[in-house]
């Protein structure tokens, strides 16, 4: 083998004897191929700031929109639903602060879970014991999940007993196109 360079793009590849026909020495011309680029990212943050009751088996409402790129990920405001619009992989986070609500009894297991289209999702919940009325929580979960087919909802789901929580948020990113 000899030399190997890089052809103009557009250009056929080639390929030529520098050698003799009983000791070939066979050089190659291979095309630059075209620039390539990334896809743009699409994703979606909601939040809720304001302190909002929960109950035993209810979604979890975002009443605010943060930022959002492109179209893969939807969601309307005051809603607990997060909408998968375009089949493919994402990264979804979520983060919030939960506290238990006045007249419940300790100890209280709270469990946050994130479901997909009422299934939940697999490594995507987290749990706190509360032992007194004054205990609060930080719960954060991230996980990828797949959107076989659009459109898929997501929704935050809160079983245990009843709460108030604030200052939560989540993130749908969607990172890959499904094989």
């Amino acid at each position: 083998m000899g030399n190997v360079t890089t052809g103009a793009p557009g250009t056929a590849a080639q390929v030529s004897n520098s050698g003799t026909a009983q000791n070939a020495i066979l050089d190659f011309t291979i095309p630059q191929g075209p620039t390539g680029s990334a896809p743009a990212t699409q994703f979606l943050t909601a939040y809720s700031t304001p302190s909002q009751p929960g109950t035993d088996g209810g979604s979890l409402v975002f009443d605010r929109n943060g930022l959002t790129q492109g179209t893969a990920v939807t969601h309307e405001q005051n809603s607990s639903d997060v909408v998968l619009q375009q089949p493919g992989f994402y990264t979804v986070s979520f983060h919030g602060t939960v506290a238990p609500s006045d007249g419940v009894d300790f100890p209280l297991s709270i469990l946050l879970t994130l479901y997909q289209d009422g299934s939940p999702v697999t490594g995507a919940n987290v749990r706190n014991n509360f032992q007194t009325s004054s205990d609060t929580s930080t719960y954060a979960f991230t996980q990828t999940v797949q959107a076989a087919t659009a459109p898929s909802t997501l929704t935050v789901v809160s079983n245990g007993g009843s709460i108030q929580y604030n200052d939560i948020a989540i993130t749908a990113r969607k990172i890959g196109e499904n094989p």
